[in-house]
Formats: structure tokens, sequence, C-alpha cells
């Protein structure tokens, strides 16, 4: 019978074997020994025991580390595999083609609006300004 001290609080518990399952946690602090080393191996080694195989803590038995994850459904599938073994989707699906860069618009002709020969607006506008000055001046002066 195997003897597996508890890591939390060292309480020494004597199981009948070593099964790896939910039923064995510690009496005294509730922790979960079949995480805790034990000095007898989960599986015997021999022809069978390979290196990408093990035995995962509550399991009922071996599961393969490496996996992959399927992109549509997340089911986790055998390394070698191509598609999906629920959907039957591709697990190496190519990416989508990249989406053409569009054109750029030219932008639109700048027009440049010129006066007619022989008209000059500024004289105008600052004609108009003087003598807007001038009637103001006159006003303030006179009343």
């Amino acid at each position: 019978m195997p003897n597996i001290t508890c890591p939390e609080c060292g309480q020494l518990t004597e199981l009948v074997a070593v099964r790896r399952d939910a039923g064995e946690f510690c009496s005294h602090c509730d922790f979960p020994l079949f995480w805790a080393a034990s000095a007898i191996p989960a599986m015997a080694p021999g022809a069978n025991s390979a290196t990408t195989l093990r035995r995962l803590p509550g399991a009922g038995g071996r599961r393969r580390i490496g996996s992959k994850i399927c992109p549509d459904c997340g089911e986790l599938n055998e390394m070698g595999l191509i598609h999906c073994t629920r959907c039957a989707a591709e697990l190496d699906p190519k990416p989508p083609p990249p989406k053409p860069t569009p054109t750029p618009t030219p932008p639109p002709p700048v027009v440049v609006v010129t006066p007619a020969p022989g008209t000059r607006w500024d004289y105008y506008v600052l004609g108009a300004g003087m003598a807007a000055a001038i009637i103001y001046a006159v006003a303030i002066t006179v009343f």
C-alpha cells in the first residue's frame, strides 16, 4: 500500500492503490492527493509508454500532450489529422487572400478665379473703407 504525504499539511495518508481519481483527497486539509508526487508510478514503463503520452490528474486514461484545435468548433484533434473529427473542417486553413489596395482618387482640380482685366475690386473695397472712416471721423467731431 502506498503512503502519500500531503504537500500542504504534511499529513501521511495510506491509499490502497494510486488510481489518480477525484476520490483521493487529504483527510486533514482536503488537498487533492492525486496531484502529489508518489513513489509508485501511475503507469509502469514498457513498450507502450511513448514520451508524448501522459496520464493527467483526475483523468481516466492517457491523453496526448500535443493536439490541434479546430478553428471552427474547438475540438482537440490529433496532430497528424488534416480535417476535424467532429465537424470535418480543415485544421490548417489557408489565410484569405489579401484585399486589394484601393487606388487613390486624384484630388479635384484647383479652380483659380481671376478677375476680368480692368476690374479691380480691391480698389472699390479700399475706397468704401476710407469713405466709412471719413464719415465716422466727421460724425465724431460734429456731434
